[in-house]
């Protein structure tokens, strides 16, 4: 566990791939090549791509787990990998949709 004082980052270095958990507080992780901010809030967890620097910044004093996500338990990275890759079918789905009816509802990723 590593603890943050408020406006306090954690530098996450290009090529590694973690796991971040909040466990308490709140954490603004920013990712280069992501124009997205993204919060975490106590019991929210992020599994950083190893696609550049990430920072993530408590905006209040917090408490953050860091887990290298390529040692987790194997059955955990297979349960992983079938999530992904229904999601996967399922997002194709909507690419051969040739109608939508009623409104579309936006997709969080």
């Amino acid at each position: 566990m590593i603890a943050l004082e408020r406006e306090t980052s954690l530098r996450v270095e290009p090529g590694t791939r973690v796991e971040i958990a909040c466990l308490s507080g709140v954490l603004w992780v920013t990712q280069q090549g992501d124009l997205r901010d993204l919060f975490l809030g106590p019991g929210d967890s992020l599994e950083l791509l190893p696609r550049g620097r990430t920072l993530v910044t408590a905006l209040e004093p917090s408490l953050v787990r860091v887990v290298d996500a390529v040692a987790r338990p194997r059955a955990q990275r297979a349960w992983w990998a079938r999530v992904e890759r229904r999601l996967a079918l399922w997002r194709g789905l909507g690419a051969r949709t040739t109608a939508v009816i009623g409104p579309r509802a936006a997709v969080a990723e």
